[in-house]
């Protein structure tokens, strides 16, 4: 179970970080997610996440 939920993780945050990293940055107008700075992996993933999911309801 652990390696899972270990495996869905990476999987998350290996597909979705780009398109969450690129939407955070528009939004916040280039403030967030800092370079260098410890910030939430999962949270730009997610974002990244609900931007693509968003797409596919809105065009289909």
């Amino acid at each position: 179970m652990l390696r899972l939920v270990f495996l869905l993780n990476v999987a998350t945050v290996g597909l979705f970080y780009g398109p969450g990293w690129l939407l955070l940055k528009v939004l916040s107008l280039g403030r967030y997610p800092p370079r260098g700075e410890p910030h939430s992996v999962a949270f730009v993933a997610l974002t990244g996440l609900a931007l693509v999911v968003t797409l596919l309801v809105v065009l289909t």
